[in-house]
């Protein structure tokens, strides 16, 4: 049981980050797909949105 539960760390610390870096990577080549303006107007309503978020 003990070498499982090292395993399963050991999966646990190395791919957590990988996914991560993953979907960082996928979210990245979207905003590279968009065009000027699509950028432009996505900052732009994130900015007046922000903080105004309501969180239950």
């Amino acid at each position: 049981m003990d070498m499982l539960g090292g395993w399963l760390w050991a999966l646990v610390v190395i791919g957590g980050p990988v996914l991560l870096g993953i979907a960082l990577f996928l979210f990245s080549a979207n905003r590279r797909k968009m065009t000027r303006r699509e950028v432009q107007a996505s900052e732009q309503s994130a900015r007046e949105n922000w903080g105004k978020e309501r969180v239950r």
